[in-house]
C-alpha cells in the first residue's frame, strides 16, 4: 500500500506582533505563506511561484475560520492556524 504522509506542523519563522495585530511568516512542509491577523480581518500570502513572480497581496478573509475553510490544502491550514494560536 503507497501512502503519503503529509505533514501538518507549522513553524512560525518570522512574526511582529504591534498594537494593530500580527504579522506571521510560516512554513509548512515545502509550503510558505505570510498571515496578517488584525482588526479589520485576515490576510493570507501563499508564497509561490505566481507571488513571486505578479506579487500579488494574496487573499482577504473577515475571519480566521472563512481563511481555513477557503484553503483545501492541510499545510496552509495549519500555517493559519498556527499563527492564529499565537495571536493572543
Amino acid at each position: 500500500m503507497n501512502t503519503k504522509f503529509i505533514e501538518t506542523i507549522a513553524t512560525v519563522t518570522e512574526m511582529r506582533i504591534n498594537d494593530t495585530g500580527i504579522y506571521a511568516m510560516a512554513t509548512c512542509g515545502k509550503v510558505t505563506a505570510c498571515v496578517c491577523i488584525n482588526d479589520w480581518g485576515v490576510r493570507v500570502i501563499c508564497i509561490n511561484a505566481a507571488h513571486k513572480v505578479w506579487r500579488g497581496a494574496g487573499r482577504g478573509f473577515a475571519s480566521v475560520a472563512q481563511a481555513i475553510e477557503a484553503y483545501k490544502k492541510p499545510e496552509m491550514k495549519a500555517i493559519i492556524a498556527t499563527v492564529d494560536a499565537k495571536n493572543t
